[in-house]
């Protein structure tokens, strides 16, 4: 499954304003017709990638239903679950290392 925050270059927490800038930006930046000749397919795909990732992020329902699908990430994670999964020892290595 395509990674369509990646796609739009937005953080997963992303504000609606913030995806649909990012989507005009990219808009600008890939559309085939901005861009020459030779590079009008790779254009096309990129501006189709874009699209698409723009029309599930930009729609709240869709939004959440994709959201569902990715994998939890360490911000996702309530302390608990982080303690469950690498135990206390874990949990300090990892408050360790971002003490560096």
């Amino acid at each position: 499954m395509p990674d369509y925050y990646q796609t739009l270059q937005v953080t997963r927490d992303a504000e609606p304003e913030v995806v649909e800038r990012a989507y005009k930006a990219l808009v600008r930046k890939y559309h085939p017709d901005r861009r020459p000749a030779e590079e009008h397919q790779r254009a096309t795909a990129d501006m189709q990638r874009i699209n698409a990732a723009y029309e599930v992020l930009s729609d709240p329902a869709r939004r959440r239903n994709y959201d569902a699908t990715l994998p939890k990430t360490r911000e996702d994670e309530s302390a608990w679950e982080v303690f469950m999964d690498r135990g206390l020892v874990g949990m300090f290595v990892d408050w360790w290392r971002e003490l560096d």
